[in-house]
């Protein structure tokens, strides 16, 4: 699944999100709005799954840093769904597994 950069009308925030390429919006990380609208970006290109990996691991480590683990958890959910990697699996389960605790 791509990741797309939406803008948020309420925070002026640009982020990204791993979405469904049937999805056109997507809930701000930072403020939780709702009004967002998903940007124009460069020609897509098919990118394995050995280089969406790094990216998924930097955004969820981000979520971590800015003390947003339940974040985090929906994103590396929503991520091992719809990416075929172990790695990102292995992320989701850690997380789910320390919530567990």
């Amino acid at each position: 699944m791509p990741i797309y950069e939406f803008s948020c009308s309420d925070c002026k925030r640009v982020f990204e999100v791993l979405v469904a390429r049937y999805e056109h919006r997507a809930q701000c990380p930072h403020c939780g709005g709702e009004r967002t609208k998903r940007l124009i970006g460069a020609p897509s290109i098919q990118v394995s799954t050995d280089r969406a990996t790094p990216r998924i691991e930097k955004r969820v480590r981000e979520y971590l840093l800015d003390g947003k683990f339940s974040q985090a958890t929906r994103f590396a959910d929503k991520a091992a769904s719809m990416v075929k990697s172990d790695k990102v699996k292995r992320i989701a389960e850690k997380l789910h597994q320390k919530t567990d605790k």
